[in-house]
């Protein structure tokens, strides 16, 4: 019902190479137990820094499913990031993140990472 964002969005590491797994760590609670929420990962559509899908395939935006509960709940998500078509070279690159939780309200949070 609820989300709150107790640490903000980060990525790891930072700066990295690309092609690389990035982990992405933030520090989420709610007011429920167990409360399914939506995180959706998203980059700027122009640029050349994209995420892999887990087919392996470039897009801009990542979806992941979670569950947070009543006490602070340190969330780790893993996506790759790599180079495709786009304007280039990027050297910073925002990762804009909405959050829905289950009564439909969207949090935001982002995170730069710095490219090698």
């Amino acid at each position: 019902m609820a989300i709150q964002i107790r640490s903000h969005l980060t990525a790891s590491p930072n700066p990295a190479a690309l092609p690389h797994l990035i982990v992405f760590r933030q520090t989420l609670r709610s007011n429920m137990d167990g409360e399914a929420v939506v995180a959706v990962f998203q980059l700027a559509p122009d640029h050349e820094i994209w995420f892999k899908d887990t087919g392996g395939k470039p897009t801009k935006t990542i979806q992941r499913n979670l569950q947070v509960s009543q006490i602070d709940q340190v969330v780790l998500t893993r996506i790759t990031l790599t180079k495709g078509p786009g304007t280039g070279p990027v050297t910073l690159v925002e990762i804009d993140q909405t959050i829905t939780d289950s009564s439909g309200t969207n949090i935001p949070d982002s995170c730069e990472l710095q490219i090698d």
